[in-house]
């Protein structure tokens, strides 16, 4: 489910801290994982078209009040390490694998993502509802376009 409010999420070998310019009329709690949009935009991740996960939101940015604009207002996000992040499919047997996006608090895995965002690989299993997610894989690696397999001559 989508956070509602900030979430002091756990982390093991944080990475770089960067900060972005926020979509306009965004709202992104802390500990929420942040994508960016189509635009170059963050935005709180969903599963949705044309997103590229960015990280784990250091703090909050409500770009919601009075006066927001597209990039009118920056959040900083941790770029790689391991976060405590919610799942509702994910057990022992997916160590390793690659987990998706499902909303700005949750991954699960390829069967039930629609958009097949990556947030990273299963590191470690914690309970039914937990799993430790390293994003690192999720920052590095984009979807490769068609005209970049193509042969140039």
């Amino acid at each position: 489910m989508a956070l509602s409010a900030n979430k002091d999420r756990p982390v093991k070998s944080a990475g770089a801290i960067l900060s972005v310019l926020v979509e306009d009329n965004k709202h992104i709690f802390k500990g929420a994982i942040v994508v960016a949009n189509a635009a170059g935009y963050a935005e709180p991740a969903t599963n949705a078209a044309a997103k590229v996960i960015l990280g784990i939101a250091y703090e909050e940015c409500d770009n919601t009040l009075s006066g927001h604009s597209q990039g009118g207002k920056s959040v900083r996000v941790i770029r790689g390490g391991s976060f405590l992040l919610t799942t509702a499919d994910l057990v022992q047997a997916d160590i390793g694998i690659l987990c998706y996006i499902e909303d700005d608090d949750t991954v699960n895995d390829a069967g039930t993502s629609t958009q097949g965002i990556i947030a990273g690989i299963v590191v470690g299993i914690v309970s039914a509802t937990l799993v430790w997610v390293d994003i690192a894989l999720g920052v590095t690696r984009g979807v490769v376009s068609a005209a970049a397999n193509e042969d140039s001559e």
